[in-house]
């Protein structure tokens, strides 16, 4: 099923005098966090690109090509540009998540959240809380490139990055979120990390390229470029200077141990 574009893609923006900022067509105004500045350079190492929300500053993008807008009401994502995937949650089984986790191949088990009040145009969101993980932590994320059981790499050298809405479920919740892309360097399925590596191996998998998006109590855009995503450098290719965007596996939405979270995500998009 192909799926609707998002009107807000296709928006123009207008700054209005009073410091917000309207997108044309819709009834919502996001109004940028306090004092999130841009978003730092992807530097490797420890360190992560944070941007607040909006993308740190970063203008949203009109040329979009919609991932998933959630609108149809199940886990798939948009089968538009050679992109075939489902939703799914992941953990590392000590706490408790909403959705609960389950394997990636039963995909009627996640679907997206009845928004009430909608956001504007948009009627549903992938929507996911839990708290209690002691080891890793939990998150969602969907392939991009996996119409049966075994996962293939996309070519996305076409764009320039990745953007969703986003907002807190919960006012107490965590106000970060580690956005993950795997590429073939970091998934399994890429034939270059070792999937049996353990801690200390010089070819372990898993070590992806992120970026660390702020959340707020209101919807607002993260815009993440692909050059501004970051690495913690212990996988395989630890010097890689770049996400290898030609051979993109899967994107990730995660929370570290110890952190109660509560997010929704809407309308995510490749954009040029």
């Amino acid at each position: 099923m192909v799926k609707r574009r998002a009107a807000w893609m296709w928006a123009a923006w207008t700054l209005t005098a009073g410091g917000c900022t309207t997108l044309v067509g819709l009834e919502d105004t996001y109004h940028p966090v306090e004092g999130a500045g841009g978003a730092s350079g992807a530097t490797g190492g420890n360190s992560s690109a944070t941007g607040g929300a909006g993308g740190g500053g970063l203008a949203v993008p009109t040329d979009v090509e919609l991932i998933d807008d959630m609108e149809d009401g199940d886990g798939a994502i948009g089968e538009a540009g050679g992109r075939a995937g489902y939703w799914h949650s992941y953990n590392d089984g000590t706490g408790t998540q909403t959705p609960p986790a389950y394997p990636e191949d039963m995909p009627a088990e996640f679907t997206p959240e009845v928004l009430t009040p909608p956001r504007g145009q948009s009627t549903m969101a992938v929507h996911t809380f839990g708290s209690g993980f002691t080891e890793w932590g939990a998150g969602v994320r969907f392939a991009l490139n996996r119409p049966d059981t075994v996962p293939l790499a996309y070519e996305a050298s076409a764009y320039t990055g990745i953007v969703f809405w986003a907002k807190l479920g919960d006012a107490g919740a965590v106000t970060t979120m580690r956005v993950d892309i795997s590429d073939k360097g970091s998934e399994p399925a890429g034939g270059i990390c070792d999937e049996s590596a353990v801690e200390g191996d010089a070819n372990r998998c898993f070590d992806h390229w992120y970026y660390t998006a702020r959340l707020d109590t209101e919807w607002a855009p993260v815009v993440i470029p692909f050059e501004e995503l970051a690495r913690e450098g212990w996988g395989a290719e630890p010097t890689a200077q770049a996400i290898d965007v030609a051979g993109l596996y899967a994107i990730g939405f995660r929370f570290a141990k110890g952190e109660e979270f509560d997010v929704y995500i809407d309308d995510i998009g490749f954009y040029k």
